[in-house]
């Protein structure tokens, strides 16, 4: 069964190589221009809009894949992954609500749907009132509050809901427990993939960005001391004087209180789905992987644990190397050894000119 989560790892692995070796190949252009065979490969990722297959993936293996995703924003990651282990070979099936805001089917998955009880317009009328809320409002300042208030539980109620419908249609389990699935990827921020993955006994692969009450952090075992680990909504980094590590401590203790606030009822459907007296931070924490939507150019350091994986970007399209011009234009200086003034570069760049012609 761990096979899917190793394949799964080095297929991310191996799509971070891919992204830093287009970055090696511009810069290997600057001497002698790009090769056939790299245009011949740019191109076909170009036309794919997809990264190019690697003849590094384990061979003779292809894995049977349970996707459990979350709607919305959260969505692109997991169906980039679903797409790509799918074009690969695997047999990757992907569950959705029949209502939702952004999943649907795609090339490289199948999916599985299962009835929900509200219709187009309630989903519709929940994102709405939901952009509503998040601009900002003339309301004085209880009302705005009042107002957040019951946008927080009407989406909580919707999540519940949604939940709820998957994990107690009883059929469908029975159906998903047949498959002999190797391995389940999901989004532990709705820990329905997670429960469904304790049900049947497969290791969870988790796909997330961060969970606000560090549940996440906690769950994967990684230390995370208040001394230098800024918390959610402090806006510190991590270079904090003594004032502000007392706050970040006093934050650290309260976090439990927000994990127990957001999870509660969870708990009490993880009782009810799998029969025993366990929790989200439990479950959460039998994880196999975990892929954090992060990369520590862009974050502050923290201390992770092995099975912590950064695949920031892994949504994003590849890009094609630098044009042509401006490797010409970094190469003349190191040749001629004159200094471009910005400015300059950047007009060369969008005139597409030749420092030589100039």
């Amino acid at each position: 069964m761990w096979k899917a989560a190793v394949s799964v790892l080095l297929l991310l692995l191996n799509m971070d190589m891919q992204v830093n070796g287009a970055a090696g190949e511009a810069g290997g252009s600057v001497a002698g221009g790009p090769g056939p065979e790299t245009k011949l490969k740019a191109a076909e990722a170009e036309a794919a809009n997809t990264i190019p297959a690697s003849d590094t993936a384990p061979a003779g293996f292809l894995g049977n894949l349970l996707v459990v995703p979350m709607d919305g924003s959260h969505w692109v990651g997991i169906k980039a992954i679903a797409e790509e282990m799918g074009r690969r070979g695997h047999k990757v099936t992907v569950v959705i609500p029949e209502i939702s805001v952004r999943m649907g089917p795609g090339k490289h998955y199948e999916t599985v749907t299962f009835p929900v009880p509200y219709d187009k317009a309630h989903l519709d009328f929940v994102m709405a009132v939901h952009k509503d809320v998040l601009r900002k409002s003339t309301q004085s300042f209880i009302q705005n509050i009042k107002a957040k208030y019951s946008q927080i539980m009407r989406i909580t109620g919707f999540i519940h809901t949604t939940a709820e419908s998957l994990l107690f249609n009883d059929s469908l389990i029975s159906h998903l427990a047949q498959q002999n699935f190797d391995a389940v990827l999901t989004d532990p921020m709705i820990p329905s993939g997670s429960l469904i993955a304790r049900k049947l006994g497969l290791p969870t692969i988790n796909l997330l960005r961060g969970i606000p009450c560090s549940l996440d952090m906690k769950s994967a075992g990684c230390p995370s001391p208040p001394s230098y680990v800024p918390r959610f909504l402090t806006k510190y980094s991590h270079v904090m004087n003594f004032k502000e590590r007392t706050v970040n401590t006093l934050v650290a203790l309260l976090e439990p209180l927000l994990c127990r606030l957001m999870y509660w009822y969870f708990d009490q459907i993880a009782y009810r789905f799998l029969g025993e007296e366990v929790g989200v931070a439990e479950v959460l924490s039998e994880s196999a992987i975990w892929l954090l939507r992060m990369d520590f150019t862009l974050e502050f350091p923290r201390p992770i644990m092995p099975n912590v994986v950064l695949v920031g970007g892994i949504n994003c399209n590849v890009r094609n190397p630098l044009p042509e011009v401006i490797l010409c234009v970094f190469n003349y200086q190191l040749q001629d050894g004159f200094f471009l003034y910005p400015p300059y570069l950047i007009w060369l760049l969008l005139m597409q000119r030749d420092p030589v012609d100039v």
